[in-house]
């Protein structure tokens, strides 16, 4: 059963100074005071270590009380006076012997419940390798670093439910995932989102069920390759999505920069990460809308005389104050370097802003980005390495499929933006391709046809 939002309050001693009364019940049952420090073990040490470390932390906890185990996802967060808590997620169940019910169970009927943070990562995965017969999610690990989300599409139905409900901040269901190391094992995923007493997303609670067979998922998921979204839905989500992602960044951009008068500088700074994170939104809604138009059958780019070098020039302009904040040098072909391609202008250099972005990106503050083009066999080339990690040889297709970051944290991307840029490449006969290896950078390399074969 999911409960409503639990709240406490607790003073510079770590004393509880109020508390909703589902959690003081469950203090009650460890044997703590109303007004003393938390008695539940699991929750106790989440207080020293917010104590300790200062920094606001969110876990998923398990508790123990009598016949009843209780899972809870726990935010905690220093204030001047104490700690605040908030448990988004509380669910009561049954307690039962092994031999009983037990992880037995979970194997009968293929199920196994899960939950996810707000960046996709599992946390208190209810069950374990040897009940699944493969390996269980890990503590922080990416749900497509463990799933191949596999796409689909009808005639009338949206096929990727956890996209739109990503957009939308909605439920799913119906989502088939493959294992990614046994490409056999398919699931079906659903989730229901998580809420924080102040309305924002926490994440995503859910269960997994297990599918037998190719045919099971073809016949939930359709065509593998077909268009991602059914034209009048993405039409829909695009424009129920962009007037308010609007209106945010707009409302935030006003406030951060002071424009209607002074402010504190913490509410200034909050307005300027609400801002941010609308931008993001508003690229992935950007993203979405070229996914969706390059997985219809009609797509075509133009043919079009480009040159590399000085599409690379500009993709690098437009990147110059992100690289500068990190110290990155962006060097681009020498003014007068041409090398001419066929594409069609606006996707060559969507493409190269995108691999160009994501080697700043991903590379060490005060490296170096290197752009080079050159023409060799009737192929025009433009080339962007980084010396950031590298990526292993065994990620390199992997890297290009739709929502790939790699399990990478911190990552504001979409994870759409490689596989968007080789379908273009494609589109217009040419090619993305990745040569890299860990602590080496990553080397991407743009191929079209030559102008002077054409």
């Amino acid at each position: 059963m999911t409960m409503m939002p639990v709240q406490a309050l607790l003073d510079g001693d770590g004393r509880i100074v109020s508390a909703d009364a589902a959690l003081l019940a469950l203090q009650r049952d460890a044997g703590g005071a109303a007004n003393g420090a938390l008695a539940v073990p699991a929750l106790a040490a989440l207080v020293r270590l917010v104590r300790r470390l200062n920094i606001p932390i969110s876990r998923a906890v398990d508790v123990a009380d009598g016949a009843v185990d209780i899972s809870m996802w726990v935010q905690m967060r220093p204030t001047d006076d104490g700690i605040a808590i908030t448990i988004i997620d509380w669910q009561r169940r049954m307690a039962c012997e092994p031999a009983a019910v037990g992880a037995g169970a979970w194997a009968q009927d293929g199920s196994w419940s899960w939950q996810l943070d707000t960046r996709l990562r599992f946390h208190a995965v209810d069950v374990d390798g040897g009940v699944l017969g493969h390996e269980a999610p890990r503590e922080g690990e990416a749900l497509t670093a463990y799933f191949q989300l596999d796409t689909g599409a009808s005639d009338t139905a949206f096929v990727m439910p956890l996209v739109e409900a990503l957009a939308l901040r909605g439920p799913f269901s119906g989502q088939i995932g493959r294992l990614r190391a046994d490409e056999k094992r398919l699931y079906q995923l659903s989730g229901e989102p998580l809420f924080d007493t102040a309305g924002g997303w926490a994440g995503y609670r859910g269960h997994a069920l297990r599918i037998e067979g190719d045919a099971s998922m073809k016949a939930a998921a359709g065509p593998r390759d077909a268009s991602l979204f059914n034209p009048e839905l993405a039409h829909r989500l695009d424009q129920a999505l962009r007037r308010p992602i609007d209106r945010i960044i707009a409302h935030a951009s006003t406030i951060s920069g002071q424009l209607e008068g002074p402010l504190r500088q913490d509410y200034a700074d909050y307005a300027a990460d609400i801002a941010s994170a609308g931008r993001h939104l508003m690229a992935l809604v950007d993203d979405l809308g070229d996914l969706q138009l390059i997985e219809r059958a009609d797509f075509s780019t133009l043919c079009e005389v480009v040159d590399l070098a000085d599409l690379a020039r500009r993709a690098a302009g437009l990147l110059t104050v992100r690289a500068s904040a990190r110290q990155i040098r962006i060097q681009t072909p020498a003014l007068g370097e041409a090398v001419l391609a066929i594409g069609e202008e606006r996707r060559v250099l969507q493409i190269l802003v995108n691999l160009i972005g994501n080697a700043v990106r991903y590379s060490p503050p005060e490296s170096r980005v290197w752009v080079l083009v050159d023409e060799e066999h009737g192929r025009a080339r433009a080339i962007v390495a980084d010396q950031g990690a590298g990526i292993d040889p065994g990620d390199h297709q992997r890297i290009f499929e739709r929502f790939e970051r790699l399990g990478r944290s911190g990552d504001s991307g979409s994870g759409l933006g490689l596989y968007i840029s080789r379908r273009l490449a494609r589109a217009m006969g040419g090619n993305v391709t990745l040569e890299s290896a860990p602590g080496q950078g990553a080397r991407f390399t743009l191929d079209l046809p030559a102008a002077s074969t054409a």
